[in-house]
């Protein structure tokens, strides 16, 4: 049974504490998301069974409170890909059940939440690709909308829903539409794992940063693009190809996390080597310009899914970025040699932009 546990660094990621569960249960655990508040209170997100909960921790990760099912007030089917973001209490988290897209949102420290159905209507089969909370208190999530079930082989597009009102109501903009949708995998995986994953971060002036990853032609190799909005997702700039390498390599699962005005890291993973590696880059204004590719995945011995090209193939359909106060950027990413079967979390901090 999938469990969800943690592990915990208080040297910077140099080492962890051993896992440890956050919750016993028989219910199969899926899709974690972190986040820390101003504060240093840790918030966890994850699906647990049919559910999506939330836990707190207020002592570095020591211990944690009861799990609290965010879905409590619409509990009317299985929940999928849960997006977090934290501003002191506020706790807003984004799910989907079959074609709807929902936000519960606290204000009491995710220990009560209220839900909002976002679409009335039919707009696709949602994935949620992340959330953030601009400085003014604007919470902004990203969505995957995936117009046919099937095999996820309809065009799909990359949605960004806001809230100025603390998630008591929603608009939703456009990133892109009718994208081809992605590769199949070369082993069996996922429903969409391929497909069209984004991310979104806001900066300290609220600018906008959306990244995702689509192919030119249906079912082609991905490529990561990146979009920016300077006036709250109202309208966004013409896509910027991210990946320096234009083979036939699949470039998948970017993320992206923003700091001072116009500062931006990117960071994805492809397999233009042979096998998969995650590569980073990084702007100081806004992705006018960027900072030559950096590769962040070295070999490691011990590993057999590892060797000198790469690892295997990405685990988990996520990647987490974080910019610290310091300006260190944290990445971690899932590996394996497949997708299922043995798997490994990789964290990295890196000291410089």
């Amino acid at each position: 049974m999938d469990t969800m546990v943690i592990q915990v660094s208080h040297d910077g990621g140099r080492t962890f504490t051993a896992p440890s569960p956050l919750t016993i249960s028989s219910a199969a655990q899926f899709d974690p998301q972190v986040k820390v508040n101003s504060a240093g209170v840790v918030f966890v997100s994850y699906l647990h069974g049919k559910d999506t909960v939330v836990q707190r921790s207020d002592d570095n990760g020591a211990t944690w409170s009861t799990p609290v099912a965010v879905n409590a007030d619409v509990k009317n089917g299985i929940t999928d890909k849960d997006g977090l973001a934290v501003q002191g209490d506020d706790v807003y988290v984004g799910y989907s059940i079959a074609q709807k897209l929902f936000v519960s949102s606290s204000h009491d420290g995710g220990r009560t939440f209220t839900t909002v159905q976002i679409n009335q209507n039919t707009i696709g089969w949602p994935l949620n690709g992340g959330a953030t909370v601009a400085p003014d208190g604007t919470v902004y999530m990203v969505w995957e909308l995936v117009h046919k079930s099937g095999q996820a082989q309809g065009p799909q597009d990359v949605a960004v829903t806001k809230s100025s009102d603390k998630g008591a109501s929603w608009t939703l903009s456009n990133v892109d539409t009718g994208l081809p949708p992605g590769p199949p995998c070369p082993t069996s995986c996922g429903w969409d794992y391929l497909g069209t994953g984004a991310s979104i971060s806001a900066d300290r002036s609220g600018r906008l940063y959306v990244t995702y990853n689509t192919p030119l032609t249906d079912n082609g190799p991905p490529f990561v693009w990146y979009k920016t909005s300077m006036d709250g997702g109202m309208t966004w700039s013409s896509r910027t190809m991210l990946n320096a390498d234009v083979t036939s390599a699949f470039h998948v699962f970017p993320g992206v996390a923003a700091g001072d005005p116009g500062d931006v890291r990117v960071a994805w993973m492809d397999n233009r080597t042979g096998a998969y590696n995650v590569w980073y880059r990084s702007s100081s204004n806004g992705g006018q310009t960027w900072s030559a590719e950096v590769q962040v995945s070295q070999f490691r011995g011990g590993y057999p899914y590892v060797t000198s090209q790469g690892f295997a193939f990405p685990y988990g359909d996520y990647i987490t970025l974080a910019l610290d106060s310091k300006g260190h950027v944290h990445l971690a990413w899932g590996e394996g040699p497949s997708w299922s079967g043995q798997r490994d979390l990789q964290a990295l901090r890196r000291e410089t932009t």
